[in-house]
């Protein structure tokens, strides 16, 4: 127990000779205060100007310039510009300084001199181009967007607000005029009645008409197709036939080749035969006349003295009565000879039967010839008649699948008009169409405004801060923290240089009593930001005091760590403490969602004190949920025990080498400063 207390005496004698030694100076009270309340201002300072950065107030100051090149059109008769009706809507927005000028050059220019944040230019087709859909022709009218980046890079982002400030502008306009010049029933029902109902009655008029026109539409495709498909049949059957009628064309002239050949030997036999006929009469008159010659007009002496008829007949011979009548047979039958032989003669001379029979046979083979070559050419006619066929019959093919086609769509069509028509006597009979005719021609201001934003976004907000810079209240509390615990350690060294006074102090004895002058700077640091936060800003807070109590454990964390970081390492551990203090302002979350920055600062995104300490205090200011600020304090009560012993730790391992570092420090510093 005594040990203990001389302990702590030591501790209490070190934070005595402190607090002694600043209160005898002035200027150490001054810096003292200043290094709690500098960075106090620098929380103060960005909390403010992040308070309402998207407000009108904010951003009315801020220019933008905007020209309309808009050479208008005419829509249904009314002379249309767009782009002048949004200047005129705009010079009575106050959302943000708007500066009017004549020409897009002009726009580039004031951008380019700094005189601009940004600028809008309204292209010269605008309003033809918007209007477009009414001639079929959906373009989508572009409005030109100037982003001077370079004057200020967070203004940039704010200054897009006047993309959806325009963009707002021209849909109501848009609708506005649309829906201005619909109202007018002379427009909306020309050609249809002058009255809503009489022109819903004359639509229904126009439909059932559509629809009986239709019907006979499809009955005369009906019919086209069943003349075709019964014309593409018998082209089938046909198609089916040529190939039979070319084999027996084939034939026919296989059997004339065989008559040219047969006509061609019956010819030589021809020649032949009546050669020989003609020699057989020649052998005939010639053996005539030898006949004569040999008889010399008397058969029977002749035939006595060259046939020995007694021997023939017996010794007596022939008698006189029989050589006569042998005589008389034989002048007969002489006569009869050369009468025949004559006769053949004549025959033979008169008829000229071989040539006769010839020519008729040459003549034959002509015709043989030139029935092969009619046969050949009517081949010729079917073979290309074969493929004509063939390609009407595919043209019968596609004609009668596109009437099939047709009438398909036909029916289709039909059963839309049906369906219009059906709805259309809906209409007739509707009460909310009645009503949208009476709005539209007698509240159009009221139409537009409905039609330029149908649907309502309801925003609950979950946690809801009355201003953006509550919501940035904890990351700038928590860095002014930190800060002030930076330049502590930076201006004041956490080692006792006089050991003298303190003959028993231990390194743990001098670690508590000199931490306790940076933690009184850190506590007083906390104290004045969140006094400043709730009653000189006005940031919003439900629980004030776990508010300051987050605040006074994120100081405690805060010093404890630079401090030991000092006190172990001297300068080394000056430049770590910065590190970590960089690490933690571009990592922490605090401006932007931690999955939005690099992977290495969502690696150690866990184990940052700036994490915890903000999840406290937005506890305090948007509301708690499941214990969530007690679990966040109890990691940083953790985090400042390991602080303690860590210190203390690094301070006893890296004594030598601290002692180096400052012998090195003290050598440059006499040389620095001549001796």
């Amino acid at each position: 127990m005594n040990k203990l207390k001389d302990k702590t005496s030591n501790v209490r004698a070190v934070i005595r000779s402190d607090i002694k030694r600043l209160s005898k100076s002035v200027v150490a009270i001054v810096c003292v205060f200043g290094l709690a309340l500098i960075p106090c201002l620098y929380a103060w300072f960005n909390i403010i100007s992040n308070w309402d950065p998207y407000t009108p107030d904010s951003t009315k100051n801020l220019t933008i310039a905007v020209a309309s090149e808009d050479e208008g059109t005419t829509f249904m008769g009314l002379d249309l510009n767009i782009g002048n009706i949004i200047i005129e809507k705009l010079k009575s927005n106050d959302q943000i300084d708007w500066q009017f000028v004549d020409s897009d050059q002009a726009v580039q220019d004031g951008l380019y001199s700094g005189d601009y944040y940004a600028g809008l230019v309204i292209p010269a087709d605008f309003s033809s181009a918007m209007l477009g859909f009414t001639d079929g022709e959906f373009e989508t009218p572009e409005i030109i967007y100037y982003d001077n980046q370079k004057m200020n890079a967070v203004a940039s982002r704010v200054t897009d607000r006047a993309q959806s400030i325009v963009k707002n502008e021209v849909n109501s306009i848009f609708l506005a005029s649309i829906v201005d010049e619909l109202s007018n029933f002379t427009s909306l029902f020309s050609g249809m009645g002058g009255d809503a109902t009489l022109s819903l009655d004359s639509l229904d008029e126009q439909l059932e008409n559509i629809k009986t026109d239709l019907r006979t539409y499809v009955s005369i495709m009906e019919s086209m197709s069943s003349v075709t498909q019964s014309a593409l049949n018998v082209t089938t059957m046909t198609s089916n036939l040529l190939p039979d009628v070319v084999n027996m064309l084939n034939n026919s002239r296989k059997s004339i080749s065989n008559m040219q050949d047969r006509l061609a030997t019956s010819k030589e036999d021809v020649i032949y035969s009546a050669d020989a006929i003609r020699n057989s009469s020649e052998q005939l008159r010639n053996t005539m006349e030898r006949l004569d010659e040999a008889t010399g007009g008397d058969p029977a002496g002749a035939a006595s003295s060259v046939i020995d008829w007694d021997a023939l007949y017996g010794e007596g011979g022939i008698t006189d009565y029989e050589g006569e009548i042998l005589d008389d047979l034989y002048y007969d039958v002489n006569k009869q000879l050369h009468e025949s032989v004559i006769r053949f003669d004549d025959i033979l001379q008169q008829t000229n039967i071989d040539s006769n029979l010839i020519n008729s046979m040459t003549t034959l083979q002509n015709s043989l010839d030139n029935l092969d070559s009619l046969i050949a050419q009517i081949q010729g006619d079917v073979d290309s008649q074969a493929l004509t066929l063939q390609q009407f019959t595919s043209a019968l093919s596609s004609c009668t699948q596109s009437i099939n086609s047709t009438r398909e769509v036909m029916n289709t069509m039909l059963e839309l008009v049906t369906n219009v028509q059906s709805n259309v006597n809906e209409l007739r009979s509707s009460e909310s169409v009645s009503n949208i005719l009476d709005l539209m021609q007698n509240d159009v201001a009221g139409l537009v405004d409905y039609l330029s934003s149908p649907a309502n976004l309801e925003v609950v907000r979950v946690y809801a801060l009355d201003h953006f810079g509550s919501g940035m209240a904890p990351f700038y509390t928590v860095l002014a923290i930190w800060a002030s615990a930076l330049l502590s350690v930076s201006l004041m060294h956490p080692h006792i240089k006089n050991r003298s006074e303190f003959p028993t102090l231990s390194v743990t004895e001098s670690y508590f009593g000199r931490y306790f002058i940076f933690f009184a700077i850190g506590q007083l640091t906390a104290l004045m930001t969140v006094l400043g936060n709730l009653y000189y800003i006005g940031i919003q807070c439900y629980n004030p005091f776990l508010f300051w109590l987050a605040a006074a454990l994120s100081s405690l964390v805060a010093t404890l760590v630079n401090y030991s970081f000092v006190f172990a390492l001297g300068s080394t551990g000056e430049a770590l403490s910065i590190i970590v203090l960089v690490l933690q302002v571009a990592g922490s979350g605090g401006t932007y969602p931690i999955e939005m920055l690099p992977k290495i600062f969502q690696v150690l995104y866990g184990v940052m004190p700036f994490k915890y300490s903000m999840n406290a205090m937005r506890e305090t200011i948007a509301g708690s949920y499941n214990g969530t600020y007690f679990k966040c304090i109890l990691v940083l009560l953790l985090m400042a025990a390991i602080a303690v012993p860590l210190g203390i730790f690094l301070h006893i391992v890296c004594k030598p080498y601290l002692k180096r570092s400052n012998e090195s420090k003290a050598k440059t510093a006499g040389l620095m400063h001549g001796g």
